[in-house]
Formats: C-alpha cells, structure tokens, sequence
C-alpha cells in the first residue's frame, strides 16, 4: 500500500477538475490523458472503500434504532454504486 500512497499524491481526486481541463484543451496524448483518467478513477475506488468501511465501523457501534436511520442511505448509495458500475462494466473493447 506504500506505492499506492505514493502515487496517491500523484493523482487525486481533485485533479478531475484539471485533467478534464487539460482534455478540454487537448494538452496532452490520448495515451497520457487515459492513464491520467484512469489513475483518478482508481484512487477515487479506493477512497470510497476506505469511507465505506469507516462508515461500517463507526455504525456498528451505534444502537439498533441508529443503524436503522442509516440503512435507506446505504440503499441508495448501493443502487447508485450499482448502475456506475454495471455502466463501466459493459464498455466492450
């Protein structure tokens, strides 16, 4: 995980703003656009895995009637989750 920190402050999640503008403009290759893209995406995975399970832990401690107001928000996320990633998952190459 030490690489990943390491390229994790290469590319953040804030960058989008500046890679779409470096698109926009044609800045850059095809080639390095794509892996800049694409190593956004990555980090921003694993960003949400990190808030998810923090989100699991710290709910986990709370009371049965807590845990309950929280499980709509965790279905909507879920379904967004899900359309994201069955639209992602049928690109075809």
């Amino acid at each position: 995980m030490a690489e990943m920190d390491k390229e994790a402050t290469k590319y953040q999640v804030g960058d989008f703003a500046q890679w779409k503008a470096r698109y926009q403009r044609e800045q850059d290759t095809p080639r390095e656009l794509f892996e800049q893209v694409s190593h956004i995406a990555v980090y921003m995975s694993y960003d949400l895995i990190d808030k998810l399970r923090f989100w699991e832990k710290e709910t986990l401690k709370l009371t049965d009637e807590e845990i309950e107001q929280r499980v709509p928000h965790m279905a909507k996320f879920l379904d967004k989750l899900k359309t994201a990633y069955l639209q992602f998952s049928d690109v075809d190459f």
